[in-house]
This record gives structure tokens, sequence and C-alpha cells, in this order.
């Protein structure tokens, strides 16, 4: 079986961490993930500049090194991100940002590749 997980969480939600447990979940079982799209407010996941806080918990940074360590494909929506200030390099210097944000591991994409994801998938789950 192949899943796809789609992730519209903030940081701040009890969403993002239930949506990084059961990822984390998905690959230690016998099933596939096909990928993980980051979209709406879930981009902000993807931002490495991001800071919890003093006693917020670190689920940004969670998600960033389960993304850099298991080379799991995770996906960004482009407009969600740039329209939140989440960027990488080259979409930084067409914008005319002298910076970029995107954490490694994470890739900007248009939204379709979210419809080829749910279309090879055979379970597509939502956390927002």
């Amino acid at each position: 079986m192949q899943f796809s997980i789609l992730v519209t969480a903030g940081p701040e939600t009890a969403a993002a961490v239930t949506a990084l447990h059961t990822t984390e979940a998905v690959l230690r079982s016998p099933y596939s993930l096909f990928r993980v799209f980051f979209y709406g407010d879930g981009v902000h996941l993807a931002n490495r500049l991001i800071h919890p806080g003093r006693d917020g918990e670190a689920v940004a940074s969670r998600w960033q090194s389960l993304v850099k360590n298991s080379a799991l494909p995770a996906r960004v929506c482009i407009g969600a991100a740039l329209r939140r200030g989440v960027t990488d390099h080259s979409e930084g210097e067409r914008a005319g940002v002298d910076s970029d944000n995107l954490a490694d591991g994470f890739q900007l994409v248009g939204l379709g590749e979210w419809v080829e994801a749910t279309r090879h998938s055979d379970r597509v789950l939502h956390f927002g």
C-alpha cells in the first residue's frame, strides 16, 4: 500500500505533530510513502529560520530533520510558500529577494505535484 500525506497545519498546531508521528510510523511500516506535500500554513514547517520560542515545541525542526535524514519526498507548494515568505535560492532571485529560507531536502513545486501524488497513492491522509 502506498500513502501520500498532505500537511496544511502550521507549526504551532497539534495536527503538525500528529502528521509528523504518522509520517514516521509509515516510514517504519512495510508500506511505502509516495510523497508528503506541504500546503497552506504547512509550508512554514519547511522554513529553516523558524524558531519555536522558549516554551514551544520544535515541530518544524523535527520535520526538517526527518526530511533531511530519511530522504523523504517532501514537496512544498510554491504558491503557498511564496505568499508566506518561504523561498529557495532560484525563486528568491526571480522575486528579487537576496536570500532563501527553504530547509534542506524540501523542494518547491507546483500544485500539480499533489494531483500526481493522489493519482499514485492507495491512501491519502490530510492533517490540517
